[in-house]
């Protein structure tokens, strides 16, 4: 249910859980939000996962209906090798980005406590990614649990919501768009001036000749987040 307190979610029930987590693993589990509703969720450990480590996280919240197909696509998409390489855990759940300006507690509350149950990763290392609808959920998820988040990159995406986004105070965001997506290059212009403002530190990139889907390169995304999550 849409708007659900966040006292509701004390108590997360699994329909699937992941018992003994594996290095190199997918699981593909489904969170009971309670009142009927399910959350599909898709964990990715890197090859190298350790059960006593801290590995960073990549929270990705995917693109168009938010489905398992569009989860799929963004983490093979730009997250799954390099994250890999790097011994990142990916978690996505299947949520649609736009949907969490009204259940971003719900969603949120739901998957790290299922996180702090079952898997060894570093509170303060994890990236919140979106992709266009996900780029637009992002920002309703870390203006209502920033302290979750250390970075957060979208591509695209931006606020188009009612409010400030002071909560991002001292944020580093990333937001990368295509030349050719116009009201997405206008949405991300503004929400950089909204970053301004709120004290944030924003990046701004267009990407020359794109439209609103486009490749971009793993290794700068996560050399980007790791410059200002492991900074020397």
């Amino acid at each position: 249910m849409i708007g659900m307190k966040r006292t509701t979610l004390a108590v997360v029930l699994l329909l699937v859980v992941l018992t003994s987590a594996r290095a190199g693993e997918r699981r593909n589990i489904v969170l009971d939000l309670g009142n009927g509703e399910e959350l599909p969720l898709t964990v990715i450990l890197p090859s190298l996962y350790e059960e006593d480590g801290e590995h960073p996280v990549i929270f990705a919240l995917p693109p168009g209906a938010g489905d398992r197909n569009m989860v799929n696509a963004i983490l093979a998409n730009y997250w799954t090798d390099e994250g890999d390489r790097r011994g990142y855990i990916l978690v996505s759940p299947a949520v649609l980005g736009r949907s969490l300006e009204g259940r971003g507690h719900e969603v949120l509350d739901a998957v790290f406590t299922w996180m702090d149950e079952n898997l060894s990763y570093d509170r303060t290392r994890v990236t919140l990614a979106g992709q266009s609808n996900g780029g637009l959920g992002a920002f309703f998820a870390a203006r209502m649990q920033p302290d979750r988040f250390a970075t957060i990159v979208v591509m695209p995406g931006g606020y188009g919501g009612q409010g400030d986004l002071d909560a991002l105070k001292d944020k580093p965001v990333w937001l990368i768009v295509g030349e050719r997506d116009t009201s997405f290059v206008q949405l991300a212009h503004r929400t950089r001036d909204f970053l301004v403002l709120a004290g944030a530190q924003p990046r701004l990139d267009v990407v020359p000749g794109r439209g609103h889907v486009f490749p971009y390169p793993s290794k700068d995304l996560y050399d980007w987040i790791e410059s200002k999550t492991n900074p020397e």
